[in-house]
C-alpha cells in the first residue's frame, strides 16, 4: 500500500509532451496519458496541489515536423508546454515512455530546466528506466530519474522535497551526488492493486480523446482506456517489462475493474472500453469472471484488448464468454510463425495451441488481430519465410488484420544488450531516431538493420510483401469486409479494426484542416 505523506502546499506538475513519431507516419495513434494520471491520483489523494499537461491532448489534429530530425510531433510546441506550467511548482515530472521520443524529451526536459531552475525536475517511464544513467548523463538540466512504477515513488519524493529531506532516502531514485551517479535503495513492486485510486481524469482531461472518438485499437466511439493488471510474467528477450516491471504479474479484482467501469459509465457516458494491459488474459478464471459480471450487471459496453495477449487462456469457453460480454476486438502477439525463433525470443507459445484459439475467436465473431516482428538479430531468411506462410494461414483462418512490424532494438530488453555488447548499436542521437525509424507507421525501408543475415531494404521487401499478401487473401476471402470499411470510415463513428480506425483519423485531420483554412474575403 502507498504510504501516507504529510499534507502540505506542495505544488506538482506533471507533463506528457508531443508524441513522437517518423515524418509521414501514419500509425501513430495518441492514446491518453493512464499513468500519468494514475501518478496524478496518488498526489491528490495525499494531499498535494496537482497540475497535469498533455500536450497532444491539447492538440489531437496538429503535426509539426521537429527540426534538424526526420521525426514529428503531435501536439502543441514544446514552447506551449513550457509556457502552461504552473510557476509555482516545486516539483515538475516528465513521462519519458519510449527511447524514440528521446531527442525531442530531451530537448523539453532542457527547456522546462532553463525556465524553471529551482524547481526540481524529475523523468520517469520505460527509457528513463532502462537508461538512467545515460539519461542524466546526456540532459544535464534533468535532476532525477523515477525507476520502473512511478506511484509510491513520486509520494513519497513530494514528501521528501516537502520536508527538506535528502533523497537518497527515497527508494526508486537514480539522481546525481558529488559528480556522480547513484541509486538509492530498490522499490519493491505495489501489491496491493485494488488500493490505488484510479486516473485523475480531472488533472488530464480526457474529453478530448472521447469527444474525437480516439481508440489504440479499434473504435467504438467513446473509448475509455483501462488497466485490469500491472506486468507480465514472461521473459520475452525483445521486451523491456522485465526492467520495467520485472516479471511479477499482478491483477486486479473483477470487481473493483467493474466500479471503475460503471463510474466511468456514469461520468463520461463511454460507449466502448480499451484495456492497456501489457498482458490482460493470463488465467482464464479471471476472464470468465469478468465477463460473467459484465452480463450480470447488464454493462453492454463494447471492449477490446488492442496491446496483444496469449491464447492459453483462450480456450472455446473463454472465448464465447469474451463474445457474449462484448468483447468485439482481440489481439494475439505470436511475433513470429518459426518455432525456432519463437524459442530462441523466449516466446513461450504452442502455435498449434494458437491456431485453435484464433479460429474459435473467429468463429464466434470476434475481429482478431495479429502482431507479427521480423528481423531479430540471429533470424535466418528461411524463418522469415516460414512467418511470412504463418500469415497466409491467418488469412485462411479468418484472422481480420496483422501488424507486421520490424525488430526494435529497444534498451532494456535482453536483446538491446547482447547487440550493445557486441558493439553493433551506440548510444547516440543515430541511434534513437533509428529507433523511430523501426516504426510500423511508416511505409519505407527502415535506416539500418541489427539483422545478421538480412539487410534493410531486403526487410522492407519481406514486410510489404506479408502485409500485401494478407490484405489480398483476407478481402478476397471475405469480401463483405470490404464494405463493411467503406460503411464504417463513412457512415459512423466505430470502426473494427486498426487499418479503419487510422483511414478515420485521416479523414478526422483533413476535415481539421480544411475547417482552419481562413476563408477568401468575398469581392465586391
Amino acid at each position: 500500500m502507498i504510504p501516507v505523506a504529510k499534507s502540505g502546499s506542495m505544488n506538482v506538475s506533471l507533463v506528457r509532451g508531443a508524441l513522437v513519431s517518423p515524418r509521414g507516419s501514419i500509425n501513430n495513434e495518441p492514446t491518453p496519458p493512464i499513468g500519468l494520471a494514475y501518478i496524478a491520483a496518488a498526489l491528490r489523494d495525499r494531499g498535494w496541489r496537482i497540475q497535469g499537461i498533455d500536450a497532444t491532448g491539447q492538440a489531437l489534429n496538429r503535426v509539426e515536423d521537429i527540426s534538424g530530425t526526420g521525426l514529428q510531433a503531435n501536439g502543441i510546441s514544446i514552447e506551449e508546454v513550457v509556457e502552461q506550467i504552473d510557476p509555482a511548482a516545486e516539483v515538475i515530472g516528465v513521462s519519458v515512455m519510449f527511447s524514440h521520443e528521446w531527442l525531442y524529451q530531451r530537448r523539453l526536459l532542457t527547456a522546462i530546466k532553463r525556465r524553471f531552475p529551482r524547481a526540481l525536475l524529475v523523468a520517469g517511464g520505460e527509457h528513463c528506466t532502462a537508461l538512467a544513467e545515460y539519461s542524466l548523463s546526456d540532459c544535464p538540466g534533468l535532476d532525477c530519474i523515477a525507476l520502473g512504477e512511478g506511484e509510491e515513488t513520486m509520494v513519497d519524493l513530494c514528501g521528501a522535497v516537502a520536508a527538506g529531506a535528502d533523497l537518497c532516502s527515497v527508494a526508486g531514485l537514480v539522481l546525481r551526488r558529488d559528480g556522480h551517479t547513484v541509486r538509492t535503495a530498490p522499490r519493491a513492486r505495489i501489491r496491493a492493486v485494488d488500493e490505488l485510486p484510479w486516473p485523475d481524469w480531472d488533472s488530464f482531461p480526457i474529453e478530448p480523446y472521447l469527444a474525437n472518438n480516439i481508440s489504440f485499437g479499434a473504435s467504438f466511439g467513446r473509448n475509455m482506456p483501462i488497466l485490469a493488471s500491472r506486468g507480465c510474467p514472461y521473459q520475452c528477450t525483445f521486451c523491456s517489462n522485465p526492467a520495467m516491471w520485472t516479471t511479477r504479474y499482478l491483477i486486479r479484482s473483477t470487481a473493483n475493474v467493474i466500479a471503475e467501469i460503471e463510474h466511468y459509465r456514469a461520468r463520461f457516458n463511454i460507449s466502448g472500453l480499451q484495456f492497456y494491459d501489457l498482458t490482460a488474459i493470463v488465467k482464464k478464471q479471471w476472464i470468465v469472471e469478468f465477463c460473467q459480471q459484465l452480463v450480470a450487471r447488464g454493462i453492454t459496453l463494447d471492449w477490446s484488448l488492442p496491446s496483444g495477449t496469449r491464447s492459453e487462456a483462450l480456450d472455446e469457453e473463454a472465448l464465447s464468454w469474451i463474445a457474449r460480454a462484448n468483447g468485439k476486438y482481440l489481439v494475439y502477439a505470436p511475433e513470429s510463425g518459426s518455432v525456432a525463433t519463437l524459442k530462441r525470443i523466449k516466446k513461450k507459445i504452442r502455435l498449434d495451441h494458437m491456431y485453435r484459439s484464433m479460429r474459435a475467436a473467429v468463429q464466434r465473431g470476434i475481429v482478431v488481430r495479429t502482431n507479427i516482428i521480423i528481423g531479430f538479430p540471429d533470424e535466418t531468411r528461411r524463418e522469415i519465410w516460414t512467418t511470412l506462410w504463418a500469415l497466409a494461414r491467418f488469412a485462411w483462418i479468418g484472422v481480420d488484420e496483422i501488424a507486421l512490424g520490424l525488430f526494435q532494438p529497444y534498451p532494456g530488453t535482453e536483446l538491446f544488450e547482447g547487440l550493445k555488447a557486441r558493439g553493433m548499436i551506440r548510444l547516440d542521437d543515430d541511434y534513437f531516431e533509428m529507433l523511430a525509424h523501426f516504426s510500423t507507421g511508416k511505409v519505407s525501408p527502415a535506416t539500418a538493420s541489427v539483422c545478421a543475415a538480412v539487410g534493410r531494404y531486403e526487410l522492407f521487401c519481406y514486410r510489404l510483401l506479408g502485409t500485401l499478401l494478407f490484405l489480398v487473401l483476407s478481402y478476397a476471402l471475405r469480401p463483405a469486409r470490404i464494405w463493411r470499411t467503406i460503411h464504417n470510415i463513412a457512415f459512423t463513428d466505430r470502426s473494427a479494426t486498426v487499418i479503419e480506425q487510422r483511414l478515420r483519423d485521416r479523414v478526422r485531420r483533413l476535415r481539421a484542416v480544411f475547417r482552419a483554412r481562413p476563408v477568401p474575403a468575398a469581392r465586391e
